[in-house]
C-alpha cells in the first residue's frame, strides 16, 4: 500500500490483486518530477507489479480508463 502521510513527496506503485496503481504526487501537489536515479527503481517497482499480475489465471489486461 502507498504511504499517505501529509506534507511529503509520493512515489509507489503496487498490485492490489486486481489492477496496478501508482500515486506520483509532490508535497505541494504537484505532479512528481523524477530523475533518472529515482525513475529506473520506479520502473523497477512497476514491472514487479506486472510480474505479479501475470502470476493471475485469466485475461491480465491493464485499465488506463480511470
Amino acid at each position: 500500500m502507498p504511504d499517505t502521510t501529509l506534507k511529503k513527496d509520493r512515489l509507489d506503485a503496487w498490485f492490489d490483486g486486481s489492477a496496478v496503481r501508482v500515486i506520483a504526487v509532490s508535497a505541494n501537489d504537484d505532479a512528481l518530477e523524477l530523475s533518472a536515479d529515482a525513475l529506473e527503481p520506479f520502473i523497477a517497482k512497476l514491472q514487479g507489479c506486472l510480474r505479479e499480475m501475470r502470476t493471475l489465471p485469466g485475461d491480465n489486461v491493464l485499465d488506463f480508463s480511470t
